[in-house]
Order: structure tokens, then sequence, then C-alpha cells
């Protein structure tokens, strides 16, 4: 498994793993926002948009 690992960083090259072996490199991993903080991340960037600037005010 070694030469595997080692494998996977050269760019292009194609490794075979099992299921277990990918899982344990954590290939299963999730790690995406739920709906939620995606909805939350959105709202906080639009306040941020609407906060007047110094600029604006001219």
């Amino acid at each position: 498994m070694n030469d595997r690992l080692f494998n996977l960083n050269i760019p292009g090259n194609i490794v075979e793993m099992t299921a277990k072996e990918a899982e344990e490199l954590g290939a299963f991993e999730e790690d995406a926002l739920t709906e939620v903080e995606a909805l939350a991340a959105n709202e906080l960037e639009t306040e941020a948009e609407s906060v007047p600037t110094t600029k604006d005010k001219d």
C-alpha cells in the first residue's frame, strides 16, 4: 500500500484502492455544508453588502 500512497501524489496517475482503503484515507468523509449552514452564510454576505460605508455617504 505504501507504493500506492506514493503514487497518489503523481498528477494524472490512477491508483486503484479497495473501498476499505479509500475509507481509511478519508475518501468518504462528508464535509459539505448543510442547507442551513449554506443559507446562514448567504444571509451574512447579504447583510455585509447592505451595510453603508463612508464612500456611500457622498
